[in-house]
């Protein structure tokens, strides 16, 4: 019989600080140097998607140009790294794959289909469904994508984290709206998460000004509406949208 409380084969965790554990063991400290982390990293990121060996090597000595030698250095780093993070593998020869044992978690991965099932969760009205995979999916993105990397790919792929981190926090804050008074302040903190986020965005004004119409705060959610309306005409130079100016009708109504 499995142990429920056994840790995951291997947990690899990109958001936040990069962490590598092997059976509950921490084994990040073994891995050689920069260049082996984000290889793990990359390959961590789409274990389903083989990368090939040359996009790697320009990855891991970006910004440099990789010299004559970087093939051969390419080769003993992957057999170093293959070494640490067995049971693991990396499949391939000219593309390489990550093979991750059954019951094995990426934080990111999770996060990534957590995300999609929210969001089909939301398309159906399903708004326990979409509460509950929304917040699963928050747990992880609320973290900075490798905080500890400097590195053009890393820079990237924040920026790809943070547009997620978005749709997160709009499922999420959707979803606490339709599910009424007990998950209203969680509504109203998405939606200042997200106006922190990009100011000038309407989502999440539009997500606060509903947040405090649910609360029975009609001149606050005006407040907000007036807000974005500055924020948009100063940074911008436009009105709010066709969706937003109906939303501010309905107030005025």
């Amino acid at each position: 019989m499995a142990d429920d409380d056994a840790p995951p084969p291997v947990r690899i965790q990109l958001h936040g600080r990069f962490a590598l554990a092997v059976g509950g063991r921490t084994v990040e400290h073994l891995l050689p140097g920069r260049r082996a982390r984000l290889l793990v990293a990359v390959l961590a990121l789409s274990p389903r998607s083989p990368v090939d060996r040359a996009t790697l090597i320009d990855v891991l000595w970006c910004p440099a140009r990789p010299a004559g030698g970087a093939a051969s250095t390419f080769s003993a780093l992957l057999s170093k790294v293959r070494t640490v993070i067995d049971p693991a593998g990396i499949a391939g020869r000219r593309s390489l794959q990550l093979v991750l044992p059954p019951g094995s978690i990426v934080d990111a991965v999770v996060a990534r289909a957590a995300l999609h099932a929210a969001e089909s969760a939301a398309a159906r009205q399903d708004w326990h469904r979409a509460w509950t995979e929304a917040l699963s999916a928050l747990f992880v993105t609320q973290r900075g994508f490798l905080s500890d990397f400097d590195d053009p790919w890393s820079d990237d792929r924040r920026g790809e984290a943070v547009h997620q981190h978005r749709r997160v926090l709009a499922c999420y804050g959707e979803a606490c709206l339709h599910l009424g008074p007990g998950e209203l302040a969680g509504a109203e903190r998405s939606a200042r998460a997200l106006i922190a986020l990009d100011p000038v965005a309407e989502t999440g004004y539009r997500l606060l000004v509903r947040a405090h119409v649910a609360q029975g705060d009609r001149g606050a959610a005006l407040a907000v509406y007036e807000q974005m309306r500055h924020a948009l005409r100063e940074h911008l130079g436009t009105d709010p949208s066709p969706v937003t100016c109906a939303l501010h009708a309905e107030l005025l109504g």
